[in-house]
């Protein structure tokens, strides 16, 4: 791609919204001399995150975040010239905010910032969860494979919105309108030149002066007709930095294994990220590198990777002979494993919405709908299907949908692409006998659940969907339970999952 722009358009900018973000812009600007910028959406979208918290309105606060994308922190966090930290360590002190985004409040006791990522994906950035064991894992609510999931996710979404793209019916028209991204608005500002400032991925430049200069850093960007340029940041606080810069070396360690052709730099740079030096013996590192080596392929060999055995050094391998893999059979042996951690899934529901919040950028699932206060009255916790409702000058109903082959309902699909807004889904499940068992749930963004009328769980959280990240112990009575669940929607993809084990008998 950055070549076919230097032939045909190298004044050009290229927005990057691929992963992985740092490594893939260091490849651009050391490979091309076009013009990029990487884009992601954690920090704007962690700063709502933070005001919800605090009870602010974004729009009326002030913030500095810099680092490295996914691991950028808010520096600054200012209303009226006032230090707003004070209020977020309080509000952590409530548990439904603390359970929330347990990792990250855990390093914000520990590092004194909040960082941008999502606490199950912070989780496999550093040592100090995962490799402790089942206990820490559930303690801190971190989701094993979310991240392969939320791919899955994706390709499922990517294939609806080509079905809706190309749907020439009016039962489902495509709705228009801007997010949160960044790129329209880098778009308009390059166009115009009206000056805006957002947060991009650049080489940093001495932007940040305690990171290496060629690290690629996320900060302040101005934008206007010239292009993108760095505000300049300064010194970050020490811990954070020192959080970083085992990223910053792994990252920069892989680019040179694939410019220059070392395979020594490959081991190296899994030797320094802290989940597997926390994990394996180095002899087990080395291994696996030459295994997933082998089980990828080199491009000379019919692969993917670059040559890595371009430059040969005194840094000895494994030794060990290792064949390539099927990608078919990955696939499937995916499959099968998803399958049948699915298999608890509900997967017949009937849904209702989307129901507005009181005001963009502002929605939560204490707001009361009239979907609740008709809920409430019920001495059951049923539901009326046949019962309508007035939401402007739409009239809403409940249907009937199926969940999809891993029990993810998606929202999109069943009520729209919508923003600020609130989803209802409603099933009944059939018991024999009375029993406890534990409910597994996952949402995006937030979910409360109610069986047979009492709350039995909630968590008010900004998150891409990974099935079964929450859980929750219930009690099933003989006959019919009724399960209501009520999820939110801050910006982009909505939609969730509930499952419940089979009755062993």
């Amino acid at each position: 791609l950055c070549q076919d722009m230097m032939e045909l358009c190298p004044k050009a900018v290229l927005l990057n919204y691929s992963n992985p973000m740092s490594m893939n812009m260091q490849t651009v600007f050391r490979t091309s001399s076009i013009q990029a910028v990487g884009l992601c959406h954690s920090v704007q979208g962690t700063h709502q995150q933070l005001m919800g918290y605090i009870k602010e309105r974004p729009e009326d606060t002030n913030f500095i975040c810099a680092g490295i994308n996914h691991m950028a922190f808010y520096t600054r966090l200012e209303k009226d010239g006032q230090d707003l930290y004070p209020r977020l360590f309080k509000a952590m002190d409530d548990p439904e905010v603390y359970n929330s985004n347990k990792v990250r409040f855990e390093l914000m006791k520990r590092l004194g910032y909040f960082v941008t990522e999502s606490s199950e994906h912070n989780a496999e950035y550093c040592p100090f969860y995962i490799p402790h064991g089942k206990e820490i894992i559930a303690k801190y609510g971190v989701p094993i494979d979310e991240y392969l999931r939320r791919c899955d996710s994706i390709v499922d979404e990517f294939d609806r919105l080509k079905t809706l793209a190309r749907s020439k019916t009016q039962d489902k028209p495509m709705q228009i309108h801007r997010s949160q991204e960044y790129g329209s608005n880098i778009i308009h500002s390059i166009a115009t030149g009206q000056p805006r400032v957002i947060y991009g991925n650049m080489p940093n430049r001495n932007c940040i002066s305690n990171l290496p200069a060629t690290a690629i850093a996320e900060a302040p960007t101005l934008v206007d007709r010239n292009g993108l340029q760095f505000a300049q940041v300064g010194e970050l606080p020490p811990q954070c930095v020192a959080f970083m810069m085992p990223h910053v070396a792994q990252h920069e360690l892989f680019i040179r294994a694939a410019i220059e052709g070392r395979r020594d730099h490959v081991y190296q740079a899994a030797m320094f990220d802290p989940l597997t030096a926390a994990t394996m013996p180095v002899d087990k590192i080395v291994e696996m590198c030459d295994e997933l080596i082998a089980g990828h392929g080199m491009e000379k060999d019919g692969g993917v990777l670059p040559n890595l055995d371009t430059t040969r050094t005194q840094v000895r391998g494994s030794g060990k002979k290792f064949g390539s893999v099927d990608p078919k059979d990955l696939r499937a042996s995916w499959d099968k494993a998803q399958s049948a951690g699915q298999e608890d899934a509900i997967r017949e529901w009937q849904v209702i919405g989307p129901l507005p919040g009181k005001k963009a950028g502002a929605i939560s699932l204490n707001e009361q709908t009239a979907v609740d206060k008709a809920f409430a009255r019920s001495k059951d916790g049923g539901v009326d299907l046949k019962a309508t409702y007035s939401v402007g000058k739409q009239t809403l109903k409940w249907k009937k949908i199926a969940a999809d082959k891993r029990g993810f309902v998606s929202f999109d699909s069943a009520l729209g692409s919508c923003e600020w807004c609130i989803g209802y889904a409603y099933a009944e499940i059939q018991e024999i006998h009375g029993r406890e068992t534990v409910l597994s749930c996952g949402s995006d963004d937030g979910i409360q659940i109610f069986l047979n009328g009492k709350e039995v769980h909630k968590n008010e959280i900004p998150r891409g969907h990974a099935s079964n990240a929450d859980s929750a112990t219930i009690y099933l009575k003989p006959g019919i339970n009724r399960i209501l669940v009520k999820v939110d929607n801050y910006v982009a993809g909505w939609g969730f999952s509930v499952s419940i084990p089979k009755a062993a008998f």
